[in-house]
């Protein structure tokens, strides 16, 4: 398994290779300049998600939104565009926008009314409720699966544990 890192490659990969020992993992960073199948498999999720882009059926109630919203990426000025035309000043954005996106939070706090979380403003110094990116890596604590996102339910995709 060749995986491209969202962190330090080999913190990840030791995470990795304990979760799963049967498999011979690779974490590096770049790994789509360094492994034609990372660069492969790169291509395809680019055009997958490319499709579900350009197919995307709103299931808010929008009225009319205009499908010019670009390629969908933040650094598109079409998208950028889409995104400033149709912020909701109290609700943001429909479940098409990724609010994680530095272009949508600027967006969001220069333009949508303020927002306090309980949870940010706890500053007595307790865990903080936000997990951790490790904690997606890591094996079951239990025998039930946690339910997946709506995205991949709708598409049947399943996770796959073994190989």
């Amino acid at each position: 398994v060749f995986l491209d890192t969202v962190g330090p490659a080999e913190k990840y990969q030791d995470k990795l290779k304990k979760i799963f020992p049967e498999l011979d993992v690779t974490v590096r960073p770049k790994a789509d300049s360094l492994f034609p199948v990372v660069s492969a498999a790169s291509i395809c999720a680019k055009v997958a998600r490319d499709r579900v882009v350009k197919d995307w059926k709103f299931v808010e109630d929008l009225g009319d939104p205009d499908a010019e919203y670009g390629s969908g990426y933040p650094n598109d000025p079409k998208t950028k565009d889409w995104l400033s035309r149709h912020l909701d000043p109290v609700f943001g954005y429909p479940q098409f926008v990724r609010f994680s996106w530095s272009t949508t939070q600027t967006i969001l706090g220069n333009k949508a009314a303020p927002v306090s979380w309980g949870d940010e403003d706890d500053d007595s110094g307790g865990k903080s409720s936000t997990p951790s990116v490790l904690s997606f890596f890591s094996a079951p604590k239990d025998a039930s699966q946690p339910q997946s996102h709506r995205f991949f339910q709708e598409r049947n995709l399943k996770p796959l544990l073994e190989f």
